[in-house]
């Protein structure tokens, strides 16, 4: 919420200074027909003791979520007693790719902490790892930018996201996630931490990439082997891969589809888009899986680490996972993987394209996974809340979502009057050539103005999208409005450069002409007594 505050007083201020990004104005129109029709769905009856919902109830409701939000495919999965319950797909796993079904694989983000933490625990119940021993006792070559500091890192600050790594490191570093999981641990020794191990809470992805390696140097395998062989293949996620390129290589031998795309929002247009390279930052958010594969994760979950007789971990220890340990400052604590409100564990993850989140409340566990992403203008967190509201026999509130029309008729009419008074006050630079006359109020009036506009505005807009991600994190991950702000200062100090040199020339052009008029004026007063 405070980054859409941030970007509406962005936009407004664009509107003031009347500049404007490149970039198209159309407000996308969603096929609804496609998200109606043909819903894929795996359900047993819901028991009437726990709660009087029933599938028709939650196809309404998702059907509603995905137009309101224009989200092209959803798959949704709910379990309760050991049982899946109720497993959905609706509308379009895109271009080419048929219907999203129950089946249909995407990156989950940052629910994939779950699966790291876990990875964890496991070598904690086996006795090959201490929560309270120091990161540098399993990866000794672990350093950042103060190695006293970064040594006191324990391996449960990792988990409880209190090693002192800032949120902002953390997205950084989603630009330079390719290569090894080891090459990009190599990297961050030139990271500084913003306080000492266990001063306190700040979600970083950088946290669970380093517990990745710690499962890896650990096991002796690559984390995604591990995750593959002690997680996936016991749950009998089948669908399910520890990299996106594994998934790839699955859909082009398995099927003659092609492989579900996630989708970006282009100022309101959905675009289908490929993720980039993250191999080496899998474990803090890349791991691919489906609504029914989720739905298995859950039931071990609720069944005290067991499924189908297959054993992963001690309740005792997955009790320690979701239990409430770090503070976050709003009535939620940070556990291991998991975030604990009081009421639910539960934990959601955005990637370029693609939304995921699960929930465990009361008796049920939760997944929903969007194969699009829209992190600056509309959440899609409230969708899951909504089919909660429905198992609980309540009625959700489709208003409690985001307005997509609205907000993108807003971000878009406001892009658009910024477009073109951008383009009437270039063209107009070519009239104000000729019009400026350099006369002393007009010349501080328009210093005023390009001091203010063209230097003051820009700069402002570059600390503000400095502060919240690297430029190649913005436009990437949202490439209408991120490109928009990454362009927009260059064109403000370039047509505030023009300004300036035609300025300048305007007031050479009229020092040049008043000198001989002044030593025509001198000349003729020299010649006037020799006249009388």
């Amino acid at each position: 919420m405070n980054t859409i505050k941030k970007l509406k007083l962005v936009l407004a201020g664009l509107l003031l200074c009347a500049s404007a990004p490149v970039t198209g104005t159309e407000v996308y129109a969603a096929d609804v027909a496609l998200a109606a029709s043909n819903p894929i769905r795996e359900t047993a009856a819901p028991d009437a003791s726990s709660s009087a919902w029933t599938p028709e109830q939650i196809d309404t409701y998702a059907k509603a979520a995905m137009e309101r939000l224009h989200i092209p495919g959803l798959a949704v999965g709910i379990v309760r007693e050991g049982q899946i319950v109720y497993t959905q797909g609706y509308g379009s796993a895109g271009p080419g790719a048929g219907p999203m079904t129950p089946q249909t694989p995407l990156a989950i983000g940052s629910t994939s902490k779950s699966f790291t933490a876990l990875a964890v625990m496991q070598l904690v119940e086996d006795g090959r790892v201490d929560l309270e021993a120091q990161v540098t006792d399993y990866l000794p070559e672990f350093r950042l930018a103060d190695p006293t500091l970064s040594s006191k890192i324990t391996v449960a600050d990792l988990l409880h996201q209190t090693s002192g790594l800032s949120t902002y490191d953390g997205i950084a570093f989603l630009s330079q996630g390719e290569g090894t999981l080891i090459q990009h641990i190599a990297r961050l020794k030139t990271v500084k931490q913003t306080g000492p191990a266990g001063s306190g809470y700040q979600y970083s992805n950088l946290n669970y990439n380093i517990l990745g390696a710690i499962v890896q140097q650990v096991s002796g395998q690559s984390y995604e082997d591990y995750i593959t062989e002690r997680i996936f293949l016991p749950l009998g996620m089948k669908s399910s891969f520890s990299t996106p390129e594994r998934a790839k290589t699955a859909a082009a031998e398995n099927s003659h589809l092609r492989q579900a795309s996630g989708h970006q929002l282009l100022f309101g247009i959905t675009v289908p888009t490929r993720s980039m390279n993250h191999s080496g930052t899998i474990p803090s958010g890349y791991l691919v899986s489906t609504a029914e594969d989720m739905s298995k994760y859950l039931i071990m979950q609720m069944n005290g680490g067991t499924y189908e007789n297959n054993h992963l971990l001690s309740a005792e220890n997955l009790e320690i996972m979701h239990k409430p340990s770090a503070d976050m400052g709003d009535g939620s604590f940070y556990g291991m993987g998991w975030v604990n409100t009081g009421d639910y564990v539960w934990h959601n993850g955005t990637t370029e394209n693609t939304y995921s989140e699960m929930r465990i409340h009361d008796g049920y566990g939760i997944f929903v996974l969007a194969n699009s992403s829209d992190p600056l203008v509309v959440s899609y967190s409230g969708i899951l809340p909504g089919i909660d509201n429905i198992l609980h026999g309540q009625v959700p509130s489709l208003e409690s979502l985001p307005d997509f029309v609205k907000l993108y008729a807003i971000v878009d009419g406001i892009s658009l009057v910024i477009a073109l008074l951008f383009l009437w006050s270039v063209s107009s630079l070519f009239r104000w050539r000729k019009a400026f006359r350099p006369v002393p109020w007009k010349i501080t009036v328009n210093v005023i103005l390009l001091l203010a506009c063209n230097v003051a505005f820009p700069l402002l807009i570059l600390h503000f999208l400095a502060g919240l991600a690297p430029w190649s994190i913005a436009v990437t991950w949202a490439p209408g409005i991120g490109w928009g702000m990454v362009i927009l200062p260059w064109l403000l100090f370039f047509t505030g450069t023009l300004k300036l040199l035609l300025m300048l020339r305007a007031m050479l052009g009229r020092k040049s002409t008043s000198s001989p008029q002044s030593h025509s004026r001198s000349a003729a007063t020299q010649l006037k007594p020799l006249s009388d």
